[in-house]
């Protein structure tokens, strides 16, 4: 039996731009940026003091799982795919997340608890400990937290895959569902990404191992990058074997692992270049109209990618586009790939190229086709979205406007 085609019917996101993926459009496309100071903590002794979170979002409990159930009922409703009860289970999650965390404020008056004595108080870190627990549920501690609540939500009783892979968890979650109903074993996937990590313990790790921006901007692929600003946000996409009304096919899926260090990627830019190369091959095409980057805005992850897209593409390259979201919306870490696909499946659906916000002075040494500035308009047939996570863990997927 041949592999099945796979089908985008229906996408949604929450972002600091839009509470929904159509009010994000416009502002992405302006060149907007929502990256701010942050407020919401004491951020006075931090490496960065600046975030894109969401702060109109309104939510109770684990704020992974509502960021992800917003944008999955806009991407649902898109998709408008009916279904009588026997078929319920041939619909698989597929999500991309990372653990979740208790209130801060509860993690902040235990872990004070437990230190600024030579004694350990182990009176006092009991009575906190409980304290902790009366406010932690178990979505607060599983990353498939998100998914099975997803399945119940929809009353998906087919596969329920929780990929945990930092950076490239969206987009591998994305290219787990798509490979599934290749093979029969769903028809129809709910997949995407979300990350929720605009916090104090986020910002002081990823700080103290001096990933992100000093100067408090994101600005992939230019020549003043220091570093990733964290963003939070979800993207959620419905995949299916049938096409129906679906304009945009995702044609192709690689994936591939540096095993080179545990936070840098591979200078050579290896474990990048076979996925792109794996996702073009599954794609049957050998050239793209678009590439949304993963372009971080980190010095050494930009510069290994743009020389990556060289290597892969030569020539044909720069008859294509080349942009990053990270630059207006921050590093979503576990969401980031999905947002990803989203730019992309925006660019086949209308010819609307996001541009990479805060670029302005692009690198030499990421010498690529940028969209700068505004959106421009083209009409794209293909795209390729990259996501490349900490570990060497990378993907690449290929979209494809039906013929």
């Amino acid at each position: 039996m041949s592999a099945r085609p796979v089908f985008v019917h229906g996408v949604g996101a929450v972002t600091a731009l839009g509470l929904s993926w159509r009010e994000s459009i416009a502002p992405l496309a302006a060149g907007a940026s929502a990256i701010v100071p942050v407020t919401e903590f004491d951020v006075a002794h931090f490496p960065c003091t600046v975030a894109a979170p969401i702060r109109d979002f309104k939510h109770q409990g684990d704020r992974r799982i509502a960021l992800a159930c917003a944008a999955s009922e806009e991407a649902w409703t898109a998709a408008a795919i009916a279904f009588d009860d026997s078929q319920q289970k041939k619909i698989g999650i597929f999500m991309g997340a990372e653990s979740g965390r208790a209130p801060f404020a509860t993690v902040h008056a235990l872990t004070r608890a437990a230190g600024g004595k030579a004694a350990f108080d182990h009176a006092k870190f009991g009575k906190q400990a409980r304290v902790l627990a009366e406010h932690c549920d178990a979505s607060q501690t599983s990353p498939a937290a998100v998914t099975s609540l997803l399945a119940k939500r929809y009353g998906a009783t087919g596969p329920a895959v929780t990929i945990s892979l930092a950076c490239s968890s969206g987009a591998s979650a994305v290219a787990e569902a798509a490979r599934s109903i290749r093979l029969g074993i769903c028809d129809v996937a709910l997949c995407g990404g979300v990350g929720a990590d605009v916090d104090p313990l986020m910002l002081a790790g990823f700080g103290r191992i001096g990933a992100l921006s000093g100067r408090g901007i994101s600005c992939p692929f230019d020549a003043r990058r220091d570093g990733f600003v964290v963003g939070e946000g979800a993207a959620m996409i419905v995949l299916s074997a049938d096409r129906g009304t679906a304009v945009v096919e995702l044609a192709g899926e690689g994936r591939s692992l540096d095993a080179y260090n545990l936070t840098a990627p591979d200078p050579d830019g290896d474990g990048a270049t076979r996925a792109m190369r794996a996702a073009l091959v599954a794609a049957k095409i050998d050239a793209v109209d678009y590439v949304q980057a993963h372009g971080t805005s980190t010095p050494l992850n930009d510069a290994v990618e743009a020389m990556a897209l060289r290597r892969v593409f030569g020539t044909h390259l720069y008859k294509s586009h080349v942009s990053s979201v990270k630059g207006a919306l921050g590093h979503w870490i576990a969401g980031a790939g999905a947002l990803g696909l989203l730019c992309a499946h925006e660019a086949l659906m209308t010819g609307t190229l996001f541009p990479t916000a805060n670029l302005t002075n692009p690198d030499r040494d990421c010498d690529l086709p940028h969209v700068l500035g505004g959106a421009i308009k083209k009409t794209v047939n293909t795209a390729l979205v990259n996501a490349f996570a900490f570990g060497g863990a990378n993907c690449s997927l290929v979209l494809r406007r039906c013929a």
